[in-house]
């Protein structure tokens, strides 16, 4: 018991952030089985994910931006009153916005992204995983630098 109670944030992260994929994977393929619930579940999702996002500013290892789109796109669904509020924040703002817009991220946004992620990643497969894992682990981290160096840039005036 005591080792579960130890384990709650992590495990606690994980499960919040396997089960949005996991919807956002139902949403995309089944989209007629959320038509009368949509909007109660697109609220929650937007607030774990904006919850997350803010936790992700602290904590090494959880993105932050990923966190924050997720959010913008479920109030999208649901809400407008935070949706607007999203896209007007100081900090989050201009990345919604330019990913909205380019399907980029600023130079900075990328480079800062890609230096946390590097780090936790090695540390996580040193510390945690089996070969096999370590494999696996590895080469989802290469895949998520690879894909974000890649993103076009915003232009120069509107990059965050």
């Amino acid at each position: 018991m005591s080792n579960l109670i130890e384990n709650i944030p992590y495990e606690l992260f994980s499960y919040i952030g396997g089960g949005i994929f996991l919807f956002i994977i139902l949403y995309k393929f089944f989209p007629k089985l959320f038509v009368k619930i949509h909007k109660p579940i697109f609220f929650t999702i937007g607030i774990l994910s904006l919850s997350l996002g803010y936790v992700g500013i602290v904590v090494p290892g959880l993105p932050t931006t990923v966190f924050i789109l997720i959010a913008a796109w479920a109030f999208s669904k649901c809400s407008e009153r935070f949706t607007l509020w999203l896209e007007n924040h100081r900090i989050f703002g201009p990345i919604i916005l330019n990913w909205q817009t380019y399907k980029g991220l600023s130079r900075r946004a990328k480079k800062l992204a890609i230096s946390m992620i590097v780090p936790t990643f090695a540390l996580t497969i040193y510390f945690v995983f089996s070969l096999v894992g370590d494999l696996i682990f590895g080469s989802f981290g290469l895949a998520l630098c690879i894909w974000l160096a890649t993103r076009p840039e915003p232009p120069l005036e509107n990059r965050a």
